[in-house]
């Protein structure tokens, strides 16, 4: 007897198979039809399939790739290997060799970065890199990196490095902070590694115009372009319109405390554990609402409710510890997102592929903790245009952001916190941050109240802020003043008009911005009580109020990048510092 669907059978060469079922196969055209279905089902319900992240995301060609970061490219680059690093030497040690490779580059930049003149960007590459490295350069520290280079080219108003033009005065990057930006697929003032690197699409890439939603919720129709309409649902969803957000934003303190976080000044030089208290407490505050299906336990309770949260089923989200280990390399790699394609590949992608297992990890993380839920409700309120095709896409845009900027930013700044209150500099090394006498970080946080805490930490990222630069392009075609000219290949010195082209990146330098001398007086000096502290673009922008909640601030409004979760990383610091050096920490909101 033929066995049923399912049963085992041995069949006629003794291979043990399984029974076939005796339906007939959908026919492709079935399965298109079907598909094309869903797909205008999307489009009219907003409901868009949640899709694989491997699949449908991280599997997708590379974009935005160069001639000379092609794979031939990096043949040649490894075989001349030992020639790019002498020249590389060179470059980052003697500032007229830096120039001259500079001018290559811009050269390279000009034509479309040809496969002709690859061999001008292994060399750079390696000349960057090294220079970041060595001591008498960069010594590590990307604020003393950017210093030397704008030395090299003789501490004017601009230098070029990349692709690209750097401005680092204060009023220059206030000018571009309140305008239109022509942002575009770059990073680090040069094009970025998409989508397996970067998401294609997120927030930091799209340009701008007009206003901010937050500043003015109905400007012109024409305004309301790709990046109005997802900062728009970005901060509905996640912030302002986030249920109890502001109610977590003050509870962060009893929520550490509850999790058996306890006083000890030792961890104050410990990253790792720093990095995964922001992880919870980022988790936290953004998804706690939407977790486990937005309730608590079998109660049907909204676990949004602050009158909810002493139920005995409420559990705020608290990751384990592997999931932790997994999201402290949002700020961990760190490194990797300054590292062009060709870098990227000439270590055969590598670190590209972390990435991509972090990007993953995160997924899953999101699916562990019941939370697509906000990403699938965002992504149906984009005008249709705009949606992603899969759920997980949007996700993956959005968390990226968190990941980045959420948990990467406040894990830098919370370190920076940490060594500031002990009257050291961190990474930025000696030299570039003065104390003044008598100088005691550790009676100052605890001498004060909130308000005088939010200021120290505001000046520990004025002067080490944890976004150090941001690109965008020229709008128009822009004549500046280089020194030694892009146009001068040689040993000639002083300034030389130069144009470049309408789209040439430009990148704004938050970090010396903030040291501007004609802004902040005496601006290496560690103040929190000085006058102009408002004045700090560090999240982007200027601001005044951090108080927690959803009140106007007028100088922000100036600002239509400003971070939307400034406050967020400022209580989240505040938070860790008090459970880990005060006594006294909070126990109710």
């Amino acid at each position: 007897a033929r066995p049923r669907q399912g049963e085992w059978e041995l069949g006629a060469h003794c291979s043990l198979r399984m029974s076939k079922p005796t339906s007939a196969k959908p026919s492709e055209a079935y399965m298109a039809r079907k598909r094309n279905a869903a797909k205008v089902n999307a489009v009219t319900t907003g409901e868009a399939p949640w899709g694989n992240i491997e699949t449908n995301v991280l599997s997708k060609p590379p974009e935005n790739v160069s001639a000379d970061a092609s794979w031939a490219s990096v043949i040649g680059m490894w075989l001349l290997l030992p020639l790019n690093i002498l020249q590389a030497i060179f470059g980052a040690l003697l500032p007229i060799v830096y120039r001259n490779y500079s001018w290559w580059a811009a050269q390279s930049v000009g034509c479309g970065r040809p496969f002709l003149l690859a061999w001008t960007w292994w060399r750079y590459v390696l000349t960057g890199l090294l220079a970041l490295i060595l001591p008498c350069t960069g010594g590590g520290s990307r604020l003393r990196l950017f210093r030397w280079e704008w030395a090299a080219f003789g501490k004017g108003e601009y230098w070029y490095h990349g692709e690209g033009v750097w401005a680092w005065t204060y009023a220059m990057v206030d000018a571009i902070q309140k305008g239109s930006q022509a942002r575009k697929a770059a990073f680090g003032c040069i094009a970025a590694a998409i989508p397996d690197l970067f998401p294609k699409g997120i927030l930091i890439f799209l340009p701008n115009s007009g206003k901010s939603p937050e500043a003015e919720a109905s400007p012109a129709a024409e305004e309301k372009n790709e990046w109005w309409w997802m900062r728009q649902e970005f901060h509905k969803i996640f912030f302002a319109g986030n249920p109890g957000y502001y109610e977590r934003l003050q509870n962060i303190g009893p929520y550490l405390k509850k999790n058996g976080v306890v006083p000890d000044r030792s961890k104050l030089d410990d990253k790792e554990y720093l990095n995964g208290l922001v992880v919870q407490c980022v988790m936290y505050v953004i998804f706690d609402a939407y977790a486990e299906g937005g309730t608590i336990g079998s109660t049907g309770l909204d676990r949004s409710k602050p009158a909810n949260w002493d139920h005995a089923e409420y559990e705020p989200i608290w990751l384990s510890p592997d999931e932790v280990s997994q999201m402290v390399n949002w700020r961990g790699y760190a490194a990797y997102w300054v590292l062009p394609r060709l870098l990227q590949r000439f270590l055969f992608n590598f670190l590209i592929g972390r990435v991509k297992g972090l990007r993953k990890d995160s997924a899953d993380l999101v699916d562990k903790h019941r939370l697509r839920a906000p990403f699938e409700k965002m992504n149906s309120q984009l005008p249709e245009q705009f949606r992603s095709e899969y759920g997980v896409e949007l996700m993956d845009k959005v968390f990226f952001i968190f990941g980045f900027a959420g948990i990467g930013g406040t894990s830098a700044g919370v370190e920076s916190t940490g060594q500031f209150l002990q009257g050291k500099t961190g990474e930025i090394g000696d030299g570039l941050v003065t104390f003044p006498p008598g100088y005691d970080g550790l009676a100052m946080w605890k001498d004060g109240d909130s308000s005088t805490r939010h200021n120290f930490i505001r000046e520990v990222c004025r002067l080490d802020p944890p976004v150090t630069s941001a690109t965008t392009s020229f709008v128009a075609e822009k004549t500046i003043l280089l020194y030694n000219g892009v146009g001068c290949p040689n040993a000639c010195g002083g300034n030389k008009e130069t144009t470049f082209p309408k789209g040439t990146l430009n990148q704004y330098t938050l970090s010396m911005a903030n040291r501007d001398p004609t802004t902040f007086f005496q601006p290496q000096t560690f103040n929190p009580s000085r006058e102009e502290l408002d004045k700090a673009l560090t999240w982007n922008g200027a601001f005044k109020s951090t108080a927690p909640g959803p009140e106007p601030d007028a100088l922000a409004a100036q600002y239509p990048r400003i971070c939307p979760g400034r406050k967020l990383s400022i209580y989240i610091i505040e938070a860790i510092i008090n459970a880990l050096i005060l006594e006294d920490a909070p126990t109710a909101p």
